[in-house]
């Protein structure tokens, strides 16, 4: 049996602490005659062998499976970066060509949110000047707006306030966090009488999702009645159930509250 650390050596088994339990060598007092020797309670502790901690994640399997997770979000990332470009230019032609395929870059929902794909730096004056918006609720990551969109302090210079909430394209779906930032923003500017521009990269499903919790938030619709309305408007929008998933919990949390502010218990 290997020393314990710290022991001053090699240590000798007990027969009354029984196999793998060790006491520590060196002179002890003299125990009387035809007793046996014992180990206290403390050394039979000390020297019982540890079990291997899983660790503050969990067991191996948990852990792997977060891994799993980890390298897959990442790969979507990956690919959403590398489709952009392609799937811009796919957006392009279909707000330049006419007759059926064409789809409008971005569409009015009600009197202070408008919903779209990426506000050009061509589009600037018509936003602010003709739609009266006075903040933007980006839901990209920065390397989709860098080079074609005005950044945070292009558009204060105009007037104008940005709000990002990143959101991976393609995959990605708006945190619940997020979508409470984004409408508290926009209510921001309800109250102002002023507008907002609400836009992912097509305006279909990061930005519609926004679109969605707003509506929510402002008239207690469901989500499938949120959505109903804002695809009557822009009929290309994309709900994934990923983000009818969150839309779900943004509307228990806020029907929760709408009950608690009028004196009934809300439901867990």
């Amino acid at each position: 049996m290997l020393p314990a650390p710290g022991a001053p050596g090699p240590s000798r088994e007990s027969p009354a602490s029984g196999p793998g339990v060790s006491t520590p060598a060196g002179p002890s007092p003299a125990a009387p005659h035809g007793s046996q020797p014992s180990s206290s309670p403390a050394c039979r502790l000390s020297a019982r062998p540890r079990a291997a901690s899983p660790g503050a994640d969990g067991s191996p399997l948990r852990q792997a499976g977060r891994g799993g997770m980890a390298a897959a979000g990442f790969l979507a990332a990956g690919l959403a970066r590398v489709l952009f470009y392609p799937t811009l230019l796919y957006t392009l032609f279909r707000g330049k060509t006419s007759g059926r395929a064409h789809r409008d870059w971005y569409h009015r929902i009600d009197p202070t949110v408008l919903l779209g794909a990426l506000p050009l730096r061509s589009m600037t004056r018509k936003l602010v000047q003709d739609e009266n918006v006075r903040g933007v609720i980006t839901m990209n990551e920065e390397y989709e707006t860098r080079f074609l969109c005005n950044s945070s302090q292009e558009w204060k210079r105009v007037g104008v306030e940005q709000l990002r909430l990143s959101t991976v394209d393609m995959t990605g779906i708006p945190t619940l966090a997020n979508l409470q930032k984004g409408v508290q923003f926009a209510l921001k500017y309800q109250s102002l009488g002023q507008c907002v521009y609400v836009h992912c990269k097509a305006g279909r499903s990061r930005s519609a999702t926004m679109v969605a919790a707003y509506l929510i938030q402002v008239h207690n619709w469901t989500p499938e009645e949120a959505i109903t309305v804002i695809a009557k408007i822009r009929s290309h929008i994309y709900i994934r159930p990923g983000h009818l998933k969150v839309l779900k919990e943004f509307y228990k949390i806020n029907a929760g509250a709408a009950k608690d502010e009028t004196g009934h218990t809300s439901k867990t």
